[in-house]
């Protein structure tokens, strides 16, 4: 049976921000798999990439707006476009845009996410990092300060056929890739399909997406076909009695 690490989070009010939202900050209705290693990154000190799958589940109970006073940084300070500015060090000016918008929050978020890495030996490594942190973690923002309610390594099981009585218990996120593998089609399953960054590389243009996951958000009162269970991709957490999607 895999090993991997169960952790359970909760926040109060987050936000997951849509790369493409910009007037108003909408919210994933759970963090993208490159917030969650980027997290686990963070907690474990990690300078490098260290490869892991993710999977990721969780519930809110309401979603917000917020409205804050928001600060735009980076470009040459122009006085009839800019309200601000400030010195950039290098004897010249950038201009700050002030303006005021929206963000989306979820509230009461419970998050259980499994992780398993590639190298076994980052198993013990992660599990100290998120039960000892140097620093306090977050998820979404910095100021998204998560509690740490359960880390827990755990061995996975293959898919029980009684599946379907447990999992309504969370949403999740299910890699389209389950979906062919599974012999169904779209319309056998129901959920919003999102394009989810999970691991970036630096390049001379800036920051570039290597790896972006297509995932189902499976809602949490709905079920999928009785082939899931036959998946050898599909495991089973039988302490929460959740299947495990991993990406």
């Amino acid at each position: 049976m895999p090993e991997a690490i169960r952790l359970k989070l909760y926040q109060q009010l987050p936000n997951y921000r849509k790369p493409s939202s910009f007037t108003v900050k909408e919210s994933y209705p759970m963090p993208p798999y490159s917030s969650v290693i980027g997290m686990i990154h963070f907690a474990c000190g990690f300078t490098q990439y260290h490869d892991m799958k993710i999977s990721i589940q969780g519930k809110y109970a309401s979603e917000i707006s917020d409205g804050a006073t928001m600060y735009s940084f980076g470009i040459k300070y122009d006085p009839s476009r800019h309200q601000l500015k400030v010195d950039n060090g290098k004897g010249e000016y950038d201009g700050v845009t002030r303006a005021f918008k929206y963000s989306h929050l979820l509230t009461d978020v419970e998050l259980c996410i499994h992780i398993m890495p590639k190298d076994k030996e980052d198993l013990e490594t992660i599990f100290n990092g998120l039960k000892y942190p140097e620093d306090y973690i977050s998820l979404g923002r910095r100021e998204d300060i998560v509690r740490v309610d359960d880390v827990s390594i755990i061995n996975l099981e293959e898919m029980d056929t009684d599946y379907e009585e447990y999992y309504s218990r969370y949403s999740a996120y299910l890699p389209t890739d389950y979906i062919s593998e599974m012999d169904l089609t779209l319309k056998d399953v129901t959920g919003t399909i999102y394009k989810l960054p999970k691991v970036f590389e630096i390049t001379k243009k800036g920051r570039r997406w290597k790896e972006v996951v297509s995932a189902m958000y499976l809602p949490a009162d709905k079920t999928i076909a009785d082939s899931v269970a036959e998946n050898e991709n599909v495991f089973f957490d039988s302490e929460e009695k959740v299947p495990v999607f991993f990406a």
